[in-house]
């Protein structure tokens, strides 16, 4: 089954590697064209320059989501491109580490900044031009830490995470009437640059990951995307405020 996305206009935040830079390439091979941002540029370009490499129609656009000036940017940026808006999706999210006991004001006020606030600005400045052009859809990428499973040492990530799948519940609620669907995804243990980071480079380590997941294994950033593929097309026409686990069955342990 194809999710077909026909010329439709597609934003993607935090594109510029691992789950959102998946969904990026996943919405331009189903037809749509895709505004790439990331906070930095070189990485949004070098996403936007990969899927035009592969045929599609991509601009890669930098902005600091936390920051409502840059979020108009980047917005207006997209439309002056396609002259019009038919898809967000919030994925761009920052990650601190560290204990409750010692962890530094900055880090957690930088954290809900990107990952609660930039959803907000996004949501609501989409939203707007959504409402105006007659519906859209918003697709929020939050995570299993903080809403099924807690996450050590990633208090601000996991208050943060549990916060979007609040926030787009009664985004969804209000928002319908517009037209505009609003759903929230959350990945269980997904390989990516920031999992690796965090060690399923180690063997030992994705191992000890591995044995969490029933499936037996860590997601790939493809699957998370072909997720948000269909909750971007009207195969998901009727499904508006859901939160959708996709972690390999995790949270059933």
């Amino acid at each position: 089954m194809t999710f077909p996305l026909n010329e439709r206009v597609a934003i993607v935040t935090g594109a510029g590697q691992g789950i959102g830079a998946a969904i990026a390439h996943t919405l331009s091979a189903a037809g749509a064209r895709v505004a790439v941002n990331d906070i930095n540029p070189d990485k949004a370009e070098r996403v936007a320059q990969a899927i035009r490499d592969d045929g599609g129609n991509a601009v890669s656009i930098s902005a600091d989501i936390a920051n409502k000036f840059q979020c108009v940017h980047l917005i207006e940026t997209t439309r002056a491109e396609w002259d019009r808006l038919d898809i967000l999706v919030n994925n761009a999210a920052v990650e601190p580490a560290g204990s409750i006991l010692t962890f530094d004001e900055w880090d957690w006020q930088r954290c809900i900044d990107v990952n609660l606030k930039g959803v907000f600005f996004m949501s609501q400045l989409c939203g707007r031009v959504m409402k105006d052009a007659g519906g859209g859809v918003i697709v929020n990428i939050a995570s299993t830490a903080g809403v099924e499973k807690p996450l050590a040492n990633r208090a601000a990530y996991c208050a943060s995470k549990a916060g979007v799948v609040g926030f787009a519940r009664e985004c969804a609620r209000e928002f319908a009437a517009y037209g505009i669907r609003v759903n929230t995804v959350l990945p269980g243990i997904v390989d990516t640059p920031m999992t690796q980071r965090m060690g399923a480079d180690d063997p030992e380590k994705r191992a000890e990951w591995e044995k969490l997941v029933p499936l037996g294994r860590l997601g790939s950033a493809e699957e998370i995307a072909q997720t948000v593929l269909f909750l971007a097309s009207d195969a998901s026409s009727y499904l508006t405020g859901s939160t959708i686990t996709v972690d390999g069955g995790m949270v059933m342990r």
